[in-house]
């Protein structure tokens, strides 16, 4: 007695037959092997020792402000006291900062551009000079003016109180016009060139 096969019974073996070929091709297909590849990378960085004027990366050609004296009247006497103002990194006192590492620099100043002019006049080593006229000054490495910057250039060591932070260039200027006599009207300049080392 033969088995009663129905339509959809005859079509269901080529079918299977089909779908298992295709389970064959596929579990046949080559694989891609995965494989990994590991290390490491090394990043530097090299930083030096460094002195700049605050707010400013300038390092040669530094602009390091004006010592400004203000106005008095052509027959004054007495005292007048300033400190480098304005300079690249903007108004108020100039600035210096120096890296961390940095705990002191050695600060020159040279004799600018009339060194023992305006004898009689008054104290100082450099001169502010208005024409063939002059007004003697100095410059000085604290606040307190006891220490003159050497005429010569020499430099004079200066302590940073903070290591890293910011702090005034140590520049000071007085003004000591001890005579009487009035000098004619006018600006009086000088420019002094400036080394820090470190």
């Amino acid at each position: 007695h033969m088995p009663v096969l129905h339509e959809g019974s005859r079509r269901a073996r080529p079918r299977m037959r089909l779908a298992m070929w295709l389970g064959v091709l596929v579990w046949a297909t080559p694989v891609a092997a995965q494989g990994t590849l590991s290390g490491t990378v090394e990043a530097t960085l090299t930083l030096t020792s460094s002195c700049v004027i605050s707010g400013d990366t300038t390092t040669s050609g530094a602009n390091f402000g004006t010592l400004d004296f203000g106005t008095e009247p052509a027959n004054f006497t007495g005292a007048l006291t300033t400190q480098a103002t304005g300079g690249a990194g903007g108004p108020g006192h100039t600035q210096i900062v120096c890296s961390p590492d940095v705990e002191g620099v050695d600060v020159s100043v040279d004799s600018g551009q009339h060194a023992g002019q305006g004898v009689g006049v008054g104290d100082g080593a450099r001169a502010l000079a208005s024409g063939a006229a002059f007004v003697p000054y100095d410059v000085y490495s604290t606040s307190s003016f006891t220490t003159a910057y050497p005429p010569d250039g020499s430099a004079l060591s200066v302590p940073i109180a903070a290591a890293g932070a910011a702090f005034d260039l140590p520049i000071f200027a007085r003004i000591n016009k001890t005579s009487a006599a009035a000098l004619p009207a006018g600006t009086y300049t000088d420019s002094l060139a400036v080394t820090i080392t470190f």
